[in-house]
């Protein structure tokens, strides 16, 4: 496993996967897309955690949350995975788990590599043949990135902002649609594996200062993404745990 939720740390941003158990299609009926977002919801308001993004496909969930505090975060993706398997089971009439834990945790660098996160996360379901296009699918968070979705939003639009460098809620919004249609312009959306592998991503002067935190608990060596084509803009490195096998989470 890349990651353990125990690695968390005050003052990143995160992307944040956990999939369901024996990686099960339990996420497949839209009405439990619809619950799981509803209690990340409500885990917002209570937890004031600033999520920035997130999608919930059919068996796993990503999120883009900001730590402030560690134990926000993680009462954050305890109320929305405990609370959705409940109600699940119940339903159901089933016991046992619904999610494999922990949840895994790869800090993103802000800027232009959040804003790639982000495009990159809301595409799931158009990697996945699902749809052509997030704004067909309404369990991510291109609506609310694009000013759609006004009501019973789950983002923190200023926070973003300022991850982003302080621009103005209309830069972000074409600065998001540019990144979005420049991958959509490539025919073949490969599935970027550091986005949920590493332990971090972004320029290569961040992932060594983060190193200096990670390197005392774990080994780690840090690489160059291959370039792609869709995000040719900006480099990118990665910080990779050394010897561990990588736990692969489609999307």
């Amino acid at each position: 496993m890349p990651r353990s939720s125990n690695y968390l740390l005050p003052g990143y941003t995160y992307h944040l996967t956990q999939r369901c158990h024996d990686r099960q299609f339990l996420l497949r009926v839209a009405r439990e897309r619809d619950v799981y977002r509803e209690w990340l919801r409500a885990g917002v308001e209570r937890h004031h955690v600033p999520v920035y993004g997130f999608c919930i496909t059919s068996n796993h969930v990503h999120v883009i949350a900001h730590a402030d505090g560690v134990e926000a975060v993680a009462q954050l993706m305890h109320l929305a995975s405990g609370a959705t398997a409940k109600q699940y089971n119940l339903r159901k009439n089933r016991t046992g788990s619904m999610w494999e834990h922990p949840y895994q945790c790869t800090v993103i660098e802000g800027g232009q590599h959040l804003l790639n996160c982000l495009a990159y996360v809301n595409l799931n379901m158009v990697r996945a043949g699902k749809v052509s296009h997030p704004r067909d699918w309404k369990w991510c968070s291109h609506d609310e990135l694009t000013g759609e979705r006004q009501r019973y939003r789950i983002l923190n639009f200023e926070r973003l902002q300022q991850s982003l460098g302080g621009i103005g809620a209309a830069d972000l919004r074409q600065w998001y649609s540019d990144a979005l249609e420049a991958r959509l312009a490539v025919r073949q959306m490969p599935r970027e594996a550091h986005w949920t592998e590493a332990l971090v991503v972004g320029s290569r002067s961040f992932v060594e200062q983060a190193m200096g935190v990670y390197a005392q608990r774990r080994q780690c060596d840090v690489q160059q993404v291959p370039f792609s084509e869709a995000t040719g803009d900006v480099e990118r490195w990665a910080l990779r745990e050394r010897s561990v096998p990588y736990n692969r989470i489609k999307g």
